[in-house]
């Protein structure tokens, strides 16, 4: 495993990452299994991206002899309604939503807390006080949290997070179908001339790309904007996707989901995996017009 600086954070985190979307539903045994592998072979950053109490209970029991050695990112902008997940900007029950999350990781902060996909018509409200910046900043004040980031499906958004300077880390796509527009070159540029970390979400476009010699429709929250019809290259694989998002300026780490241990395994193959093998320019040429 390869390790880089998330941003001013100083954090060393795994070039990848896991996003853990994926076991919302799974059982423990399947949690657990699938954690523990990820963290034997050297995956130290972790996206707890819901606040489900069984979704939760699960992750923390799995992480839980590992927490000194690992790196958690928490979401504000989500809670629980009896077990299912609804999108919420209320300040009292996001912040008792994540004290409920922190009592169960076995420690006193969770490293990063992050706002939850902020959309372009509340991002003012969003920074303004009384906002959910407001209450990230109490938390880091209170030593509830170490560092604040914010996710969109919007480069443009990500953009004015960075100009801000509120926020070490930003979280946004990266894959093969964005290749290219000038505002994600852009808001990486920015991530790296500023010293904010940078985690690409949506490597494989919500496993859209992974469908390989199929035809499928790929919506704009899996790709950063652009809605898509196309026929998946037949050659296309996990570890050229991986290499792809890796290669690109400023990108800190990237958190692929899985649902299970084979798809983690696809996952860390890329490890092993030969130049030959991570070579993408024929896939990258397959999506050069997409813009």
């Amino acid at each position: 495993m390869k390790f880089r600086t998330l941003g001013r954070t100083g954090l060393k985190v795994s070039e990848i990452g896991l996003g853990t979307e994926y076991l919302f539903r799974q059982e423990r045994k399947i949690v657990n299994s699938v954690l523990k592998e990820a963290i034997n072979n050297g995956i130290n950053y972790f996206d707890i991206v819901f606040n489900i109490s069984n979704y939760i209970d699960n992750i923390s029991a799995a992480l839980k002899d590992y927490r000194e050695d690992i790196i958690i990112t928490c979401h504000l902008g989500s809670v629980d309604e009896d077990g299912r997940v609804r999108r919420s900007r209320n300040i009292e029950e996001c912040e008792q939503t994540f004290l409920d999350t922190l009592s169960k990781f076995g420690k006193d902060y969770i490293d990063i807390v992050n706002l939850q996909f902020v959309k372009e018509r509340e991002y003012k409200s969003i920074i303004s006080p009384g906002g959910l910046l407001g209450l990230a900043k109490k938390l880091q004040e209170e030593g509830k949290v170490k560092f604040i980031g914010l996710s969109t499906h919007s480069a443009s958004i990500g953009q004015k997070a960075v100009r801000s300077g509120n926020f070490d880390i930003i979280m946004n796509q990266i894959n093969f179908i964005n290749d290219g527009i000038n505002e994600r070159e852009e808001l990486l540029k920015s991530c790296k001339e500023k010293n904010i970390g940078f985690i690409a979400i949506k490597p494989f476009a919500g496993g859209k790309l992974l469908q390989r010699n199929r035809t499928v429709i790929i919506a704009k929250y899996q790709t950063g904007g652009i809605s898509l019809k196309k026929k998946m290259p037949k050659d296309i694989s996990p570890i050229k996707c991986l290499n792809y998002v890796l290669s690109q300026l400023g990108v800190s780490t990237t958190i692929p989901g899985v649902k299970d241990i084979e798809e983690l395994k696809d996952i860390l193959a890329y490890f092993d995996a030969s130049e030959e093998e991570k070579d993408y320019s024929e896939i990258l040429t397959e999506f050069e017009n997409n813009l």
